[in-house]
């Protein structure tokens, strides 16, 4: 496989697991009323964990992995 080819390469579990984390932010984010919201669609108080808590750390991981792959495919 050239080089070429190499670079451009796709990540299909990334792809899939970016998509799927942009449309959970999108879920959290826009309720149709904020005084009647999903409880697991809450942010934690201040002490705990919901999965509204894990999106942006999910996509934090996305970003750091796009990164190392990019840069090593590059060499």
């Amino acid at each position: 496989m050239t080089k070429a080819a190499t670079i451009n390469q796709r990540l299909i579990y990334l792809d899939v697991f970016r998509g799927l984390t942009v449309a959970a932010m999108i879920l959290v984010n826009s309720p149709e009323s904020w005084g009647h919201i999903y409880a697991p669609l809450e942010h934690a108080a201040w002490n705990g964990c919901t999965p509204t808590d894990l999106i942006f750390p999910f996509f934090l991981f996305i970003v750091g992995v796009s990164i190392c792959f990019k840069h090593i495919l590059s060499l």
